[in-house]
């Protein structure tokens, strides 16, 4: 059997992990950096610091860009947002929009991403990173 699908299968054992610890695990994997991981996502570092504490779930809009700037596959983007207590409704407009980013544009960048959004016709409010850094 491929060595690849053991590691995948090994994570999805892990369903008890935060979404912080899920998130440094990708990172690790990914050989991510902090720095770069901040500069992939546009999100300021109190956002993740939050995700942390376990303060209070984040939003939507930030764990797809996390999905976004890990550059994650459609089901390990999937994973992560179940992790944080989220699942995608194919009747709700936004959903199907950030189904879009997932599954079609998961390789490209935050800033692609929201021009896509843009063009779907996605309020900025719901853009992926925090908007004060743009």
């Amino acid at each position: 059997m491929d060595s690849e699908f053991f590691r995948e299968y090994q994570n999805k054992l892990s369903i008890d992990e935060t979404l912080y610890a899920k998130i440094k695990k990708i990172m690790k994997e990914k050989r991510i950096s902090e720095e770069k991981f901040y500069d992939n996502t546009l999100l300021n570092r109190n956002v993740m610091y939050d995700i942390k504490q376990n303060k209070s779930r984040p939003q939507l809009r930030t764990v797809i860009t996390i999905c976004i700037g890990l550059n994650l596959e459609p089901y390990e983007s999937l994973e992560l947002i179940r992790t944080a207590g989220y699942t995608l409704s194919k009747s709700l407009f936004l959903d199907c929009a950030y189904m879009e980013i997932i599954f079609n544009y998961y390789d490209n960048d935050i800033i692609e991403c929201n021009e896509i959004l843009e063009k779907l016709g996605v309020d900025e409010k719901y853009h992926l990173g925090s908007r004060q850094r743009y």
